[in-house]
């Protein structure tokens, strides 16, 4: 299952019967609901990079879309 929840976001999948969260590229349970587009053009960001250059990208990044 999916849980895209406005500040954070969560995968899981079903093993042996039981819930098992899938983590992200850095290990984390969750991910941060963010996204961004960096100042450059082209590169897409997602998760925590996102969130990190939000204060110093803020019109390129989208945070809490579903409010």
């Amino acid at each position: 299952g999916i849980d895209l929840g406005t500040t954070n976001s969560c995968v899981a999948t079903i093993e042996n019967g039981e819930p098992v969260v899938i983590p992200n590229a850095e290990g984390a349970r969750t991910t941060p609901s963010v996204v961004a587009f960096a100042k450059d053009g082209g590169e897409r960001l997602i998760g925590v990079t996102a969130k990190r250059q939000a204060v110093t990208n803020a019109d390129r990044t989208m945070i809490s879309v579903k409010r």
